[in-house]
C-alpha cells in the first residue's frame, strides 16, 4: 500500500507531453508545488520509508561490498560529504536531528529517529567508529557518489550506491564522467553530456543544484543494479502477462532527484541521488500526472525506451493510464519546469567516450618524453614491427626500454610489467602494442601505477579479444568477442552479454547475464 506522503512528496518529472534528454538542472532548495503536494525544500529527505530503506541498504552492502568504495585520495572528500549532509539533516529536521560543535574539531551527532548518538573528531575514523561515507549511508536514504576533478575532467572515485538503476557502481569506480555516460543513446549527438560536464566543473561551494531522471521499475525494487539483473530482468517479460489490476500495482514510475554539490573543504563534487517509486495505480489518482505520463510513454522514441528497459511494456503502461482516469475535478499541472544549459542547436557532435577509439596506424613517439617504456605483448608480426619502429625513434631521444611479453593473462608477465612501470620516472612515455586484451590490460596497469593520459600511447594489432568484467562474480577474464556479443564467464559459468561500456581504469568491458534477456526475447 502506498502511504499518502509518498504521493504528496513525489517529484513528478515530466514538464511536457514529450520527453527528451536534457541537462534540466535548476537551483536546489526551492519548493516545487504539484497537484498532489510539494517537494524540493531540502537536499536530504526523510519519509515513511526511512527505516525500511536503511535496512535494505545495509542488506545490500552486506551481500555486495563493491557497492561501497573510497579511493585513498578521496578520504578528505568523504569527511566533507559527511559533515555537509549531517548539516543538511539538522537544518531540515531540527526536531529529530542535531549536530553540535564541541570545539577543537569535535562534534556530537544525535539522530533521535534511530536513537543514534556519537561524539567524534573531524577526520578521525576511530572516534567515529566507522569510515565517514559508510556511516553517512546509515543516516540518509540517498545514495552518494563523489567526483574528483583533475586534468580538466571529473572522475567517480568514491561512493555508496545501493539503489542503482541498471548500472554497476563497482565497475564504474575510477571512470570519468564522460566514460560512464558513453552508452547513453542520443546524448553525444545532442551535446547534453558535454554541457553537463562543463557545468559541473563550474559548480561553486554553497550553490547546490538539482535535476531529475526517470525510468520504470517492476515492483517496489530499489536495487535494480546490473549485478542483480538475473533477479529482476525476467520481470519485464512477466509483466506483459498479468491482468490490469496487477499491472497497475506492479509497474512503478521511478524518479531520481539528483543533487549536485561542490563540497566546501575538499573541492570534490557530491552527487546525492534519491530514488522515489510510485505505482501506476497511485499515479493515476493525480489526474494531471496520469494524463501527462500516458502521453510521454506513448511518444517516447524506441531507442530511448530500449535504453531505459521499458520498451516491452511502455505502450501498455500508456494505454493503462489512458483507461484509468479517476473522475475528479480537473487540476492545473503545476509541476515546475526546469531549465536547460543552453540550446543544442549548433553544438558539435560529442566524441564517443564509452568505447576505446584505436588509431588506424601507430602513433608517433612523443619527443617530449624524458624516457620511454615500450611494451610489445604477443607474438604477431605487426606487434613486433610496431615495437621496433618505436624503439628506433625513442632511442634517438632518451633512455629506452623494450619489454616483450607473451600475454598478460600470465601472472609472471603481469609482474614483469608492474615492476617495469614502477621503475619509470616522471616524464616517461609508455607505448603499448599488441592484441586488444593485452593493450587494455597494460594501459590499466599503467594508470594504476600513476601514469596519466598524456604519458600513454597504444596501437592495437588485433581486436578479436578483450578483457571482460563479470558484474555477478566480479571476475575479469579474456573473452573472444565484441560489445553486443555473448561469452561464458569462467568464474561463475554464466552466459554474459558484453555491453558497450568500457572502463579505462579497469581496462575491461562490463558484461552481465544474458539468460534473463533470452527469456525476454521469447515474447
Amino acid at each position: 500500500m502506498t502511504t499518502p506522503d509518498l504521493v504528496s512528496a513525489f517529484p513528478f518529472p515530466f514538464v511536457d507531453d514529450i520527453y527528451r534528454y536534457s541537462t534540466n538542472v535548476e537551483p536546489a532548495n526551492q519548493q516545487v508545488i504539484t497537484p498532489a503536494g510539494q517537494w524540493g525544500d531540502s537536499v536530504a529527505v526523510i519519509d515513511s520509508e526511512y527505516r525500511s530503506e536503511l535496512a535494505e541498504r545495509a542488506a545490500v552492502l552486506d551481500a555486495d561490498p563493491t557497492r561501497r568504495a573510497v579511493l585513498p585520495h578521496m578520504r578528505p572528500a568523504a569527511w566533507d560529504a559527511l559533515m555537509t549532509m549531517l548539516r543538511e539533516l539538522a537544518h531540515a529536521y531540527p526536531g529529530t536531528m542535531h549536530l553540535t560543535s564541541l570545539g577543537d574539531d569535535q562534534w556530537r551527532w544525535c539522530n533521535d529517529l534511530l536513537a543514534d548518538e556519537r561524539t567524534f573528531r573531524y577526520g578521525d575514523e576511530a572516534s567515529l567508529g566507522d569510515d565517514p561515507l559508510h556511516y553517512l549511508s546509515t543516516q540518509v536514504q540517498e545514495d552518494i557518489a563523489l567526483l574528483d576533478q583533475r586534468d580538466d575532467q571529473l572522475f567517480v572515485d568514491a561512493g555508496v550506491i545501493t539503489f542503482a538503476a541498471d548500472w554497476s557502481f563497482g565497475f564504474d569506480v575510477g571512470m570519468s564522467f564522460l566514460e560512464i555516460h558513453g552508452p547513453v543513446p542520443r546524448v553525444r549527438k545532442m551535446g547534453v553530456i558535454t554541457r553537463a560536464h562543463e557545468f559541473l566543473k563550474r559548480l561553486q561551494p554553497h550553490e547546490p543544484y538539482r535535476r531529475t531522471n526517470w525510468t520504470m521499475t517492476i515492483g517496489r525494487r530499489l536495487d535494480v543494479s546490473t549485478e542483480r539483473y538475473p533477479e529482476w530482468g525476467p520481470d519485464r517479460e512477466m509483466i506483459q502477462h498479468v491482468d490490469d489490476a496487477e499491472f497497475g500495482r506492479l509497474v512503478h514510475l521511478r524518479v531520481e532527484v539528483q543533487h549536485l554539490i561542490r563540497l566546501p573543504d575538499s573541492g570534490a563534487i557530491m552527487f546525492v541521488i534519491r530514488t522515489y517509486l510510485l505505482p501506476l495505480e497511485a499515479l493515476a489518482t493525480v489526474e494531471p500526472w496520469r494524463a501527462r505520463a500516458a502521453e510521454v510513454f506513448a511518444e517516447l522514441p524506441d531507442d530511448m525506451a530500449d535504453y531505459k528497459g521499458i520498451i516491452k511494456y511502455r505502450t501498455r503502461a500508456s494505454e493503462w493510464l489512458r483507461a484509468h482516469a479517476v473522475p475528479q475535478a480537473s487540476a492545473d499541472d503545476n509541476v515546475a519546469s526546469t531549465s536547460e544549459l543552453g540550446s543544442t542547436q549548433g553544438t558539435a557532435p560529442e566524441p564517443p567516450h564509452g568505447l576505446p577509439d584505436w588509431p588506424s596506424r601507430p602513433p608517433e613517439v612523443d619527443a617530449d618524453g624524458s624516457e620511454f617504456l615500450i611494451v610489445a605483448a604477443g607474438a604477431g608480426d605487426e606487434t613486433a614491427h610496431t615495437a621496433r619502429a618505436w624503439v628506433r625513434t625513442a632511442e634517438s631521444i632518451g633512455p629506452t626500454r623494450l619489454l616483450v611479453l607473451d600475454s598478460l593473462t600470465h601472472d609472471d608477465d603481469r609482474t614483469t610489467l608492474v615492476d617495469a612501470l614502477a621503475a619509470t620516472h616522471t616524464g616517461a612515455r609508455i607505448l603499448v602494442t599488441g592484441g586488444q586484451y593485452d593493450v587494455l590490460t597494460a594501459l590499466a596497469l599503467a594508470r594504476e601505477s600513476g601514469a596519466i593520459a598524456d604519458e600513454l600511447s597504444a596501437f592495437v594489432t588485433d581486436t578479436t579479444d578483450l578483457p571482460v568484467y563479470c558484474a555477478h562474480c566480479r571476475d575479469t577474464f579474456r573473452g573472444v568477442g565484441a560489445p553486443g556479443g555473448v561469452v561464458e564467464c569462467p568464474g561463475c559459468a554464466r552466459r554474459l552479454e558484453i555491453h558497450e561500456h568500457h572502463s579505462a581504469s579497469r581496462g575491461s568491458f562490463l558484461a552481465s547475464a544474458v539468460d534473463a534477456r533470452d527469456l525476454e526475447a521469447l515474447s
